[in-house]
C-alpha cells in the first residue's frame, strides 16, 4: 500500500507536470485546477496530521509561509498568479519535507522555501543564455540607443530580433516600444512588462507602424521572453526531493 508521503509526491508531480505543460503552451492555468489539487492535498495532509500526530502548529505555519512567499513574490513580479497558487498548493501538500534528501536541513525547516530557492537558482539559466546570445551579437548592443544601465540589464533579460522574426514569436514582449507622436517615431525603453499584456497586441501595433512606412520588417527590436516558471518550479521540486536545500545546508554547516 502506498504511504502518505509517496501519495503526496505522486500528487505533486502530477499537478506540476500537467500545469507546466499548460504554462509552456498557453502561459495560463485555470484556477480550478489549483483548487482541485489543493483539496486533494488538504485531505492527505489532514490524514497525515491525524495518523502521525504531526504538530498542527508547524503545519499551519508552513502553509501560511507558503502563502506569504507566493503573494510577496507575485507582488514584486518574481512570479505570476499561477506560480503563486502553485506554491500555495505545494505548501498545503508538503508542510513537512516528504523525504530525507542528500542535503537535509531538518524536519522543521519549511520545505516550500527549499522549493523556491532551488526554482529560482534553476531559472538563472535564462539570463545566462541571454548573456551568451548578446555577447555573440554585441553589434546590436552597440547600436542600441538606451541608457547604459538599461543596456547592462538588457544583456541578461532580453535579446535582439528583427521585427519580421518577432511576428512569428509567442509570449515575447518588446523592451523597445515604438510610438508615433506628432508624426514622429519615438522609442521608449523599458525593463519589465505587465503580466496581463498580450504579445499579439504588440505585434499588431508594429504591423501598423510598418504599414505607415515608419518601420521596416528588418528593423531590430529588443524583446524579453515570458518565462514558464512552473517548469522551473517543477524542476526545483524534483531537486528538492533528491538533493534538498543545498544553499541553506551549506550556510548552516559553515556557520555552525
Amino acid at each position: 500500500m502506498i504511504n502518505i508521503s509517496t501519495a503526496k509526491i505522486i500528487l505533486s508531480l502530477t499537478m506540476l507536470t500537467y500545469t507546466s505543460y499548460l504554462d509552456v503552451k498557453y502561459r495560463e492555468v485555470d484556477p480550478k485546477i489549483w483548487l482541485f489539487f489543493g483539496v486533494l492535498g488538504s485531505i492527505l495532509t489532514a490524514f497525515e496530521v491525524l495518523s502521525k500526530n504531526c504538530m498542527l502548529t508547524i503545519v499551519a505555519i508552513n502553509i501560511v509561509l507558503g502563502f506569504l512567499i507566493g503573494i510577496i513574490s507575485y507582488y514584486f513580479g518574481l512570479f505570476g498568479g499561477a506560480d503563486f497558487l502553485c506554491l500555495f498548493v505545494l505548501s498545503i501538500i508538503h508542510p513537512y519535507p516528504p523525504t530525507k534528501p542528500l542535503y537535509y536541513v531538518g524536519p522543521i525547516y519549511p520545505f516550500i522555501l527549499t522549493i523556491v530557492v532551488n526554482s529560482l537558482l534553476l531559472s538563472l539559466i535564462i539570463p545566462i543564455i541571454n548573456l551568451a546570445k548578446n555577447i555573440r551579437n554585441y553589434q546590436h548592443m552597440l547600436k542600441l540607443g538606451a541608457p547604459l544601465k538599461y543596456k547592462l540589464i538588457y544583456l541578461f533579460i532580453g535579446y535582439p530580433v528583427s521585427i519580421e522574426k518577432y511576428f512569428n514569436m509567442k509570449f515575447a514582449y518588446p523592451l523597445t516600444v515604438f510610438e508615433l507622436y506628432k508624426d514622429k517615431l519615438v522609442v521608449k525603453y523599458r525593463l519589465t512588462f505587465d503580466i496581463n499584456e498580450e504579445h499579439e497586441e504588440h505585434q499588431k501595433k508594429l504591423k501598423e507602424l510598418i504599414s505607415k512606412g515608419v518601420l521596416r520588417k528588418d528593423n531590430v527590436i529588443w524583446v524579453t521572453q515570458g518565462i514558464p516558471l512552473l517548469v522551473f518550479i517543477t524542476l526545483g521540486y524534483i531537486i528538492s526531493l533528491i538533493l534538498g536545500d543545498i544553499v541553506m545546508y551549506t550556510l548552516l554547516t559553515r556557520t555552525l
